[in-house]
C-alpha cells in the first residue's frame, strides 16, 4: 500500500507512541488534582505546554491545548467575534471549512464577514486584501499553509500590516507546523491554531496559541482547565504524544523538506511526460514541499481516487473535510479553475516515510488508469 495522503492524517511516530504509553502507565491522574498523583500529571502537562511553546516563539501561558485545529479554528474565531459584537471579520476565499463555515454562521446571524479573493496559485493578492480590511474589521484568518494546493500565504506580511490597526490577526496553521518555521513573534500573529495529527501525533488533541492580552470568550463552560478558556480534563497521554512528535517534526524540517521537494517535483514530471491534459493547480513554488493538486481533465476526482485505491494508492480530492460531497473543491473553484476541472482535481500529499520507488509505481498506475477511464468515457 503507498500512503500519498498525509495533508489528512499521518500515521504516528513511534517515539510518540512510546511516550503515550508510558504517560498512561506514569502519569494517569487528573492534572487538575491537588495531592501528589495529580501534581505529577500537572507537572508534564506543563513541561509539554513550555516544549511547543519553544516550537512556534511562544510562552507557555500563550498556549492552550484542545481536540483539535477545528476546535481551535472555531475557538480562535468564535471567541474573538462574541467579544467583540460590532466588529466585522476578513478571511481569505481558500480557508479550511473550520474557518470558513464558522465565519458563515456568524454571517447567517447578521455579522459582517468579508472574503478575500486569491490568484489563480492560490495567494492572496496583498493590495487587494488589504483594501478589505477597515477601521472596523476586528479579526482576519488567513492560513499559513492550503490543504487542499499547498500554497503559502505572505503571513508575514500580512501580520505586519494588521499589527499596526486595531485589528486581531488569526493563523490556521495547521499545516504548516513541522513543515515550514512557525514563528507567532516574527510573524506578529495573535492567534494560532495547530494540529497533533497532522505532525504524526495522535488524534483528537491540538492547541490554540493566544497572544498575551487577547482574550476570546469560551465556547465551553464548567471547568478551570486551560484557565477557562478551553475548560474539560486533559488528555495528557495525547498532549505528550503531539508534543514528541511535533518537536521531531520541527527539528528536521530541512531535510525532510529537500526529500518531499525531490519526491513531488518527480511525481509532476512523470505525470507531465506521460498523461496529456492535465493542470497543476497551486503555485509551483510557493508551497508546502509534499502538496501536489493536479487536475486530469476528463477524469472524475471520485472515480479516480477510487481507482486509485484499487490499485493500493492512497490519494484524495482534496479535504478530508469535504469527503463526502460530490460538489468540487470551493478552493479550486476559488483560484478561477473551471468547473470541470475542478471536478478532476486530485492532491497526492506525501510524507517523510515515502520513497522514490513508490512515487515510480505511482506514475505508472496514474498512467495505465488515467488512459483506462478516459477510454471508458
Amino acid at each position: 500500500m503507498i500512503y500519498f495522503d498525509h495533508n489528512a492524517t499521518t500515521p504516528l511516530l513511534p517515539q510518540a507512541k512510546e511516550v503515550m504509553d508510558s504517560a498512561a502507565k506514569n502519569f494517569w491522574g487528573n492534572p487538575s488534582s491537588v495531592h501528589s498523583v495529580g501534581r505529577m500529571a500537572f507537572a508534564e502537562l506543563e513541561r509539554a505546554r513550555q516544549r511547543l511553546a519553544d516550537l512556534i516563539n511562544a510562552t507557555p501561558e500563550e498556549l492552550f491545548f484542545t481536540s483539535g485545529g477545528t476546535e481551535s479554528d472555531n475557538l480562535a474565531i468564535t471567541g474573538i467575534m462574541d467579544q467583540f459584537p460590532k466588529k466585522e471579520m476578513v478571511c481569505s476565499a481558500i480557508e479550511h471549512p473550520a474557518v470558513s463555515e464558522t465565519a458563515m454562521q456568524l454571517a447567517a446571524k447578521g455579522r459582517v464577514c468579508r472574503v478575500a479573493g486569491v490568484d489563480s496559485s492560490g495567494i492572496l493578492n496583498l493590495e487587494e486584501f488589504f483594501d478589505t480590511v477597515n477601521d472596523n474589521t476586528g479579526l482576519v484568518s488567513v492560513m499559513a499553509a492550503s490543504n487542499e494546493i499547498g500554497t503559502l500565504q505572505p503571513i508575514d506580511q500580512i501580520g505586519d500590516f494588521l499589527s499596526k490597526k486595531e485589528t486581531l490577526f488569526h493563523c490556521d496553521a495547521v499545516q504548516a507546523l513541522g513543515k515550514i518555521p512557525v514563528d507567532v513573534e516574527r510573524s506578529k500573529i495573535d492567534l494560532l491554531s495547530l494540529s497533533s495529527h497532522k505532525v504524526n501525533g495522535p488524534k483528537g488533541v491540538g492547541a490554540l496559541y493566544v497572544r498575551k492580552g487577547v482574550s476570546p470568550k469560551p465556547l465551553f463552560c464548567g471547568g478551570y482547565q486551560e484557565r477557562r478558556l478551553r475548560p474539560g480534563t486533559q488528555n495528557l497521554p495525547a498532549i505528550l504524544g503531539f508534543v514528541e512528535a511535533a518537536e521531531i517534526s520541527c527539528s528536521t524540517i530541512a531535510k525532510t523538506a529537500e526529500h518531499l521537494r525531490n519526491l513531488t517535483h518527480h511525481l509532476y514530471s512523470g505525470i507531465a511526460a506521460n498523461i496529456k491534459d492535465v493542470i497543476r493547480n497551486g503555485d509551483a513554488e510557493k508551497r508546502t514541499p509534499g502538496t501536489l493538486n493536479i487536475s486530469f481533465c476528463g477524469v472524475e476526482t471520485q472515480v479516480l481516487v477510487a481507482a486509485l485505491d484499487g490499485e493500493g494508492i492512497c490519494v484524495s480530492g482534496g479535504s478530508a473535510c469535504h469527503s463526502g460531497s460530490i460538489d468540487p473543491s470551493a478552493v479550486l473553484l476559488a483560484i478561477a479553475r473551471r468547473y470541470q476541472d475542478a471536478a478532476c482535481a486530485v492532491r497526492f500529499s506525501l510524507g517523510f516515510s515515502n520513497t522514490m520507488e513508490e512515487v515510480d509505481r505511482c506514475i505508472e498506475t496514474l498512467v495505465r488508469v488515467v488512459k483506462r477511464i478516459r477510454g471508458l468515457n
